[in-house]
């Protein structure tokens, strides 16, 4: 009996040193051998209760020696499967890094961008923002209108001159909605029936302009009217109201980038 005690301790000493040895602060552990290690001594321990309370055919040492072995088979197949995820974890962050680094890399390009078009000669009075694949050029009603009318002031077609320029210079093949906006206000001094024929022939008289003077193919134009069902801010005061009449330039995604589905 004593001969088998001997055994079954060399042979948990013995994986003990196999699993520990030749490591160090810079040569830590495997998830195998951490695994191994813990199911050792984990089986060890259980196999030596198991021995002791209830077993006629071997003694603790022996309960302990065949725990060790059970627990460090067990423990290793854990260890690898944690290795396993671990690897594949780290791929997937790698993965997810490497995408939000390149999402990151095409808003400064077109932050970049944007920065550029703003800056261009006459566009002073004119907001650049790129929105789901569409630039839109905004511009407040009072540098293109006077109150309640709906024809261009003069000085407004060096305002849309500049934005035509940009938009001829890099996005020439590119259809051009005009949205018309106004405040809540109802109308009461002008000849319009409510805000949506006078958006609406704000936008169109953006669009004869594009059309009849810069001569902007017909099929790439289309006027919108939309009112005051398109705040940008409350209408609760002057200021707000202010903002919120407005035309709107959309120069539309490039048609190559929109996917219709079929049915």
């Amino acid at each position: 009996m004593s001969r088998m005690k001997n055994i079954f301790s060399i042979t948990i000493l013995s994986l003990c040193v196999v699993l520990t040895g030749c490591r160090s602060s810079k040569m830590p552990l495997t998830p195998v051998q951490q695994g191994a290690l813990i199911g050792g001594a984990g089986g060890a321990g259980i196999g030596a209760v198991w021995a002791n309370n209830g077993s006629d055919v071997i003694n603790g040492w022996q309960g302990a020696g065949c725990g060790a072995v059970a627990g460090v088979a067990a423990g290793a197949l854990i260890g690898d499967a944690l290795d396993e995820y671990a690897y594949d974890n780290a791929s997937g962050m790698k993965d997810k890094d490497a995408q939000i680094n390149d999402l990151q890399r095409q808003l400064s390009s077109v932050e970049d961008e944007l920065t550029k078009l703003r800056n261009q000669p006459g566009m002073e009075n004119v907001q650049v923002e790129s929105v789901n694949g569409q630039i839109r050029f905004t511009i407040l009603n009072e540098v293109l209108f006077s109150a309640g009318k709906a024809d261009l002031k003069e000085t407004s077609k060096t305002t849309l001159d500049s934005v035509l320029a940009v938009i001829e210079q890099d996005f020439a093949d590119r259809d051009i909605s005009i949205e018309g906006h106004t405040d809540s206000d109802p109308i009461s001094k002008s000849k319009w029936k409510d805000n949506w024929e006078l958006s609406y022939n704000r936008s169109m008289a953006v669009l004869y302009y594009l059309m009849n003077e810069k001569g902007i193919p017909a099929e790439r134009l289309k006027a919108v009217a939309c009112g005051d069902a398109q705040p940008v801010v409350p209408n609760d005061s002057a200021e707000n109201k202010r903002l919120n009449r407005r035309a709107v330039i959309v120069v539309m995604p490039a048609k190559d980038s929109i996917v219709v589905e079929k049915k």
